[in-house]
């Protein structure tokens, strides 16, 4: 899971990119700003580290039961083509109600292995389709969760503005390259939610 987005307390993020543009340093105007990468804080908190862990169980469990499933429709992919050769082997020697019975048999195994493959797709598209939404709900939560913690954080701290340092431009470039006195609470945001990580259940 990558998460792209920035964070803002308090002020927008134009007046101070104004100001810069025009050559001004924030800190001079007595504004405490913050840095932080939510990208970082994303990948090394404790609980998506866990639930990264368990979807991937996840897949490779998925995987396994739709390697079984595929098993089973080879093994009767190669007993209707025994079945097809034994036929074209005896056909001569066999009496028309016979070859209509081998005949029933080889279609009524077809149909078998087509609803058979239906149901392994159906069942694939329906598993994923439970853990990409699985994914996406925790994702959303992840990122509201450090979203909660950085603003109590600027709050406590009195900062007046965060910083997401990784947020890009629509030409994907960075929006500040250097800011002069801003203190990065990367680490800090990550201890806080780790320290509280046991407590939160994996969905």
């Amino acid at each position: 899971m990558e998460p792209s987005i920035a964070f803002v307390v308090k002020f927008a993020l134009l007046p101070l990119i104004l100001a810069m543009l025009a050559g001004e340093v924030a800190c001079a105007h007595g504004m405490k700003i913050a840095t932080v990468d939510v990208g970082k804080i994303f990948s090394h908190w404790d609980f998506t580290i866990r639930f990264e862990d368990k979807i991937q169980g996840s897949r490779v469990a998925l995987e396994e039961k739709n390697k079984d499933r595929i098993a089973s429709i080879r093994e009767l992919i190669e007993k209707r083509a025994d079945m097809a050769k034994k036929y074209q082997e005896a056909k001569e020697t066999l009496s028309e109600e016979e070859r209509a019975n081998m005949d029933n048999a080889y279609k009524n195994l077809g149909l078998e292995l087509k609803a058979l493959e239906q149901d392994r797709m159906d069942y694939l598209a329906r598993e994923n389709q439970k853990l990409a939404d699985q994914q996406s709900r925790t994702s959303t939560f992840i990122l509201d969760r450090i979203t909660e913690t950085i603003n109590a954080h600027a709050k406590q701290h009195d900062y007046d503005m965060v910083i997401e340092m990784e947020g890009r431009t629509t030409r994907n470039l960075p929006f500040f390259l250097h800011l002069e006195g801003a203190a990065d609470i990367t680490e800090k945001i990550i201890t806080q939610l780790n320290e509280s990580a046991h407590r939160l259940p994996l969905e």
